[in-house]
């Protein structure tokens, strides 16, 4: 199969290729190594993390309560989050 190099330095992955491979676009990561001329692909797993200052400003933001807020069930406390991530956007 044969592939482009582009400007940006992308290249496309035959579909074929990220079937095989079970990849999918967007939420998989690859770590790319040469050695003898080769360049080598292989899938990796990430974890993602927040740097412990965002979190923190995230909980200040979302966890302030309002007059009003009152948290009795998980499902309640739940939609409050959600309620309160949608504000601070």
């Amino acid at each position: 199969m044969l592939t482009k190099l582009t400007r940006g330095n992308q290249i496309t992955i035959p579909k074929t290729v990220i079937e095989k491979a079970h990849l999918k676009a967007g939420s998989d990561y690859l770590e790319v190594e040469y050695r003898e001329g080769i360049i080598y692909l292989r899938p990796v797993e990430v974890e993602e993390r927040i740097a412990p200052e965002i979190f923190e400003k995230f909980q200040r933001q979302v966890l302030k309560r309002e007059a009003g807020d009152a948290l009795v069930s998980g499902s309640e406390g739940e939609t409050y989050l959600s309620k309160r991530t949608k504000k601070t956007k």
